[in-house]
């Protein structure tokens, strides 16, 4: 595990392109939190590139911790259901005003109420401390985690059972018969992921921060993968950053 020294390299290098084309500079001793860490490969990243105050917060446990020790990195949400139920928003476990630079790396999809996870990043930050958030959009072609066309705009039970009918699999679904992968998807699409407007995710970010940057021009800029063939084009034709918004992803830089 964690053997892809230039992925991990990547990612820390891609926000720090971000920041810096925004005139933000972290210090080696900035505190910084990997909101929604996961297995906490993020963190990780951000600690083997010298920013030793890196922290990884998730409202479940899902670490692939290098050795048993570094669990004192992260921080959890101890008051889940039980196991198999999807994770509520609650407090993040660290006092208002504690961090820098918050990131969250396509995890937002995945939160039910994002006013209240917007507003506990807010509280956290310290004041003039910067939030860097990407995650997937409404309008993308093709729903990231269940691989259904458009799932991410509909939670109707024909639209999923149609394209389970016709194959469609994540791959935690091979094997199983339509009816059963129909219902799995039409299940996740109410509690497990959540796709506001652009227009909503703009009245609530104005309500809580400062200051909301769009940066998906920066973010192609510096990506290790696809997208930065898309920078260039950006830069010549604005409009094409409209439409990487629409219809792949959101990457929004906001200050507290």
């Amino acid at each position: 595990m964690f053997l892809d020294l230039s992925a991990q390299r990547d990612f820390v290098e891609l926000n720090q392109g971000i920041l810096q084309d925004n005139g933000i500079v972290l210090r080696q001793d900035s505190f910084i939190l990997d909101y929604g860490c996961g297995s906490g490969r993020h963190t990780y990243n951000y600690r083997d590139a010298g920013f030793r105050n890196t922290h990884g917060y998730d409202v479940t446990n899902y670490l692939n911790l290098r050795s048993p020790e570094d669990v004192s990195f992260f921080r959890f949400d101890d008051r889940q259901g039980p196991v198999g139920s999807f994770p509520r928003m609650s407090a993040i476990p660290w006092p208002a005003d504690t961090f820098d630079f918050i990131f969250a790396n396509s995890v937002f999809e995945h939160v039910i109420d994002q006013e209240t996870a917007y507003r506990e990043v807010a509280r956290v930050l310290k004041p003039g401390g910067w939030f860097l958030n990407n995650f997937p959009s409404k309008w993308r072609p093709m729903e990231p985690h269940i691989y259904v066309p458009f799932g991410g705009v509909t939670q109707s039970q024909l639209w999923f059972a149609i394209w389970a009918a016709l194959g469609i699999r994540n791959e935690f679904q091979r094997g199983l018969d339509w009816k059963e992968t129909a219902d799995k998807n039409h299940h996740y699409s109410i509690h497990g992921i959540k796709y506001p407007s652009g227009g909503e995710i703009n009245r609530t970010l104005s309500e809580i921060f400062s200051v909301n940057r769009y940066v998906e021009r920066s973010f192609a800029k510096y990506s290790p993968g696809r997208s930065r063939h898309l920078a260039n084009p950006m830069a010549l034709f604005p409009p094409l950053a409209l439409l990487f918004r629409f219809a792949h992803t959101r990457v929004i830089l906001s200050r507290k």
